[in-house]
C-alpha cells in the first residue's frame, strides 16, 4: 500500500469535531465587541460559509481593513483555543486506529488546513500528532497562500509527501475543502459528515464517498 497511495487530512471538521467550539467562540467574541446578545440560530443564518471578515462586518456592521481582520480573528481563535482547553474533546472516532494503520503500512500523509499556526502547534501537542504527522510536512493556509476553494494548499500537501495527485486520497467535510483538492488535480475523496452532519456531500460529483467518522472506513470507501 505504502507506494500506492497517499493521504491529505482537512483538520477542523474532518480530524476534529469542534465546528461547535468554534461557533461559541465567534458568539462570545461578536457579543463582547458588539454589546449585543447573538443567538445560536442567528448566527449560523449569518456565517454559513462565510469568511471570517465577511462575520465579523456581518454583525458588527461597518467595513474592516484586513489588519482589523486578523487581529480580530486572532482574539476569537484565542476565546476558541480557550474553549478547547477546557474540554474533553478527542479526536473524531476511529482516527487514532486509522493513523495508526496508515503509520505502520508506511503510508505517507499530511494534514492541509486554514487555521493558524497557533492551532496547529495546540492540536500537535494536546493530540500528539507528531505520532502520525511531520510538522515540517504540514500545510497551513496562512499568510500568501491563497485559501480554498484555490488549489494551492493541497498543490503544497501534495508536493509535500511527494505523490501523484491521482494516487491521493482527502479527507474533507466542506464543499469549498472538496473543490480546493479536486481542483489540485485529486480526483479521490472522501466526505466526512460528522461534525457538519452536511448530507449534501453525497450529491457532489467530486465525492468518491462519504463516511460520517472513521469507524465507518471500509475496502469499499477506501
Amino acid at each position: 500500500m505504502k507506494d500506492k497511495i497517499g493521504v491529505i487530512f482537512d483538520f477542523n471538521g474532518t480530524c476534529l469535531f469542534d465546528g461547535w467550539l468554534h461557533d461559541i467562540a465567534w458568539r462570545t467574541y461578536i457579543e463582547e465587541l458588539s454589546g449585543c446578545a447573538v443567538s445560536e440560530d442567528d448566527f449560523r443564518r449569518r456565517a454559513a460559509g462565510k469568511t471570517a471578515g465577511q462575520i465579523l462586518e456581518s454583525f458588527l456592521g461597518y467595513e474592516l481593513t484586513d489588519n482589523m481582520v486578523y487581529q480580530f480573528s486572532e482574539e476569537k481563535e484565542r476565546i476558541y483555543r480557550s474553549l478547547l482547553a477546557k474540554s474533553k474533546l478527542e479526536l473524531a472516532p476511529g482516527l487514532e486506529n486509522f493513523l495508526n494503520y496508515l503509520t505502520l503500512a508506511g503510508v505517507k500523509k499530511t494534514i492541509a488546513s486554514v487555521t493558524s499556526p497557533e492551532n496547529m502547534s495546540y492540536y500537535f501537542e494536546r493530540y500528539g500528532l507528531d505520532r502520525w504527522f511531520k510538522w515540517e510536512s504540514v500545510v497551513i493556509g496562512s499568510g500568501n497562500i491563497p485559501l480554498k476553494p484555490a488549489p494551492d494548499i493541497y498543490l503544497a500537501a501534495i508536493k509535500n509527501i511527494d505523490m501523484p495527485a491521482d494516487k491521493i486520497v482527502v479527507f474533507e467535510d466542506s464543499e469549498i475543502g472538496i473543490k480546493s483538492a479536486f481542483n489540485a488535480g485529486i480526483k479521490h475523496i472522501i466526505g466526512v459528515t460528522g461534525d457538519s452532519k452536511d448530507q449534501t456531500l453525497k450529491n457532489k460529483p467530486q465525492v468518491y464517498a462519504v463516511i460520517n467518522d472513521y469507524t465507518e472506513l471500509s475496502a469499499e470507501n477506501f
